[in-house]
């Protein structure tokens, strides 16, 4: 009987455990599956922008950026699969190393309830207890035995429990082990479809890649036209921003003073819960897909040539409607000739800049929350752009940051 002497223990200790496992794996898996579930919405919107498109029967600049990113997506939901299925394997893994472990344990708990069966048949009449009690040498040694006697019977209960406990975990865990074999079955089905799409999407880009490079003349032409509208932008921004500010005291400039100095508490509350609210406002956009990233990079078509972007584009869907990332106040409304309009809305010591605006509906001075509209993106050659762009102002000047970093993901 002292053969398995630990196993009741261990048997009780593996029952807690099990469900611990359980809720570290359920959490893992409800984090693969959210960030899953958002790779699944933006390709849903990718695929649908570029629909429309191939309906127009065009192939833009802009389309190829969607294919990239469709690119870009399916391929990190093609990761998010692979992490899927590690976890299904390693928790295939550990659950038959724990149904084999459970199935040892069962098999020993049998065992010493078999011997302590025939312990008690031996022992099976009230006479038969009284002899082994009368048979001591000692009352204290009497006393002991019997004790040891009801703790054999009280033992023998429990260890009827652990047994029926010990089954139903092994049934359970045999029944959520087919469960998994399935889930993975539907993943490697599931993966295995993404990949054929992505070939796809691969020769989708390489095709708009080869139509794009033959009209290289007019690409080198949008070009120049879209450096001399970001300069615009860039410069109408600073001028509406220090114009906004006013002159400085006691001086023939406007160069502003130290911005901080000049908040009030209003301003610099809205300016602290701007800066909290960092990677959590809401997209300006309904429905849409970055398409050109912030700061400097390779044109998609055109070789030598870099873009240096102060914002994020956003290609949406036609009329779209394009909403504030957070509450403040609208500092200016900027007409931008050949490119639309901008409104530039304060958040303390930030500024944030939608352009490319068809039609705004607010105007300067206006208190807006965040999410509300401030006008419909226009529709150009290249489809439905937002252009965003964050600024801060300091005591060194104007500086644009990442409106990326402060969007949700």
């Amino acid at each position: 009987m002292s053969q398995c002497r630990n196993c009741p223990w261990r048997a009780l200790l593996l029952l807690p455990l099990l469900l611990l496992l359980a809720s570290a794996h359920g959490q893992s898996k409800k984090e693969l599956e959210k960030k899953r579930d958002a790779l699944d919405k933006q390709i849903r919107t990718t695929t649908a922008l570029i629909e429309q498109a191939r309906k127009e029967q065009r192939v833009t600049q802009e389309q190829l950026h969607l294919l990239e990113s469709q690119i870009e997506a399916r391929s990190a939901l093609i990761r998010t699969m692979d992490g899927e299925l590690r976890r299904v394997d390693q928790r295939i893994i550990e659950d038959e190393e724990l149904i084999a472990s459970l199935r040892d344990d069962l098999k020993n708990l049998r065992t010493d309830y078999a011997r302590m069966l025939q312990f008690a048949y031996r022992n099976r009449s009230a006479y038969d207890r009284m002899s082994y009690l009368f048979a001591a040498s000692s009352f204290q040694q009497a006393y002991k035995r019997s004790r040891y006697l009801n703790q054999i019977a009280e033992q023998r209960k429990r260890q009827v429990t652990l047994i029926t406990e010990t089954q139903t975990t092994i049934d359970a865990r045999i029944a959520g082990l087919k469960e998994q074999r399935e889930e993975k079955n539907r993943l490697l089905g599931q993966q295995v479809n993404e990949k054929r799409k992505l070939d796809g999407d691969r020769s989708g880009q390489q095709s708009a890649l080869n139509s794009l490079k033959k009209e290289e003349g007019r690409l080198r032409e949008t070009q120049r036209k879209q450096e001399k509208q970001r300069k615009d932008l860039e410069a109408a921004i600073r001028k509406a921003i220090k114009d906004a500010m006013g002159p400085k005291p006691g001086a023939a400039g406007s160069k502003p003073a130290k911005l901080e100095l000049s908040l009030t508490p209003e301003a610099r509350e809205l300016n602290a819960d701007f800066e909290k609210n960092r990677g959590k406002l809401p997209w300006p956009v309904e429905k849409g897909v970055i398409t050109s990233r912030y700061g400097k990079q390779p044109h998609p078509v055109l070789k030598g040539i870099t873009i240096d972007n102060n914002g994020i584009d956003i290609t949406t869907e036609k009329n779209a409607s394009v909403r504030a990332l957070f509450r403040g106040e609208v500092s200016s409304v900027i007409v931008l000739p050949g490119a639309g309009k901008a409104v530039i809305i304060s958040h303390g010591a930030y500024r944030t800049v939608y352009s490319n605006l068809r039609e705004v509906s607010v105007a300067k001075g206006q208190k807006v929350d965040t999410k509300q509209t401030l006008g419909t993106v226009l529709t150009g050659d290249d489809g439905a752009v937002a252009h965003i762009e964050v600024w801060k102002i300091t005591s060194e000047g104007l500086v644009n940051v990442d409106p990326a970093g402060w969007i949700f993901r």
